[in-house]
């Protein structure tokens, strides 16, 4: 006869009931546990009051001006004094000052007068020691009835003595240096620029230079003569030929001195 009373479950069954047991309760405490943070709020911080800035102090109150004063107060007060005229000096004492400064001039401009007349008496003397020989030199173009002379110059010792484009020296045979020099070597250069009066197309120049030597205690003469001998200007317009002979001739002398050794009695004839 069979019992009523149930059949126990295997071991296996026992252990698959109680691990669903155990998922099933920890299902539950894990639902609970989120339940309860969805519940409970962040609390909040309580805000920090920051400190307040200090007001500026209020600026004083201006100072009410006075009230004008009357009228007729200001007529009464005395007017302010008018400044001092600077100090003049006396008349007597300003025009003493004033003779006193011209006469500080004077002296000053006699002492200057002096001193310059004294160094051109130096100079005197010593250029009569050192340039005791004087110079006269003569130029002069003697075919200017065909030529013009459209200059003429001199130099001495590279400087230049005597320089002319206005044809001095187809008028006369006058005197163009008239200096004093030192005795010894000396160079003397001519130069004289032509053109034909009867075709202007046609120019010539010479220029000639010369050593002169001068001698101490005597005076020394130099005459040159330019002329110009040639035919171009005039035949060339009826044979279309001709020449030229332009040239310089120079002569050089000593001239004793007079007696008594006055300097200014030498000439260059």
């Amino acid at each position: 006869m069979r019992s009523l009373l149930p059949r126990p479950w295997p071991w296996t069954t026992r252990l698959g009931v109680v691990a669903l047991s155990t998922v099933f309760l920890a299902g539950l405490v894990a639902e609970a546990d989120a339940q309860g943070r969805r519940k409970k709020k962040p609390r909040k911080k309580p805000a920090v009051a920051e400190p307040r800035a200090a007001e500026p102090p209020a600026p004083p109150p201006e100072p009410t001006p006075p009230p004008p004063a009357p009228a007729e107060e200001l007529k009464n007060e005395p007017p302010p004094p008018a400044p001092a005229p600077p100090p003049t000096r006396p008349a007597a004492s300003a025009a003493a000052s004033d003779a006193a400064d011209v006469d500080a001039l004077r002296q000053e401009y006699l002492a200057l007068r002096d001193e310059l007349f004294e160094s051109r008496a130096r100079a005197a003397t010593v250029a009569s020691a050192l340039y005791s020989t004087r110079l006269q030199v003569k130029l002069s173009f003697t075919t200017g009835r065909f030529y013009g002379v459209n200059r003429a110059s001199i130099r001495l010792d590279g400087a230049s003595v005597f320089d002319d484009s206005g044809g001095k020296v187809t008028a006369d045979d006058a005197v163009r240096f008239d200096g004093w020099i030192a005795p010894g070597r000396h160079v003397l250069t001519f130069r004289v620029e032509t053109v034909g009066k009867d075709d202007e197309r046609f120019t010539s120049a010479v220029e000639t230079t010369v050593v002169v030597h001068a001698v101490a205690g005597k005076d020394l003469a130099v005459v040159a003569r330019a002329a110009d001998g040639g035919d171009i200007a005039y035949e060339w317009k009826r044979k279309e030929r001709g020449t030229y002979r332009l040239g310089l001739d120079v002569d050089v002398r000593t001239v004793p001195r007079a007696a008594g050794g006055d300097r200014k009695t030498a000439r260059a004839d």
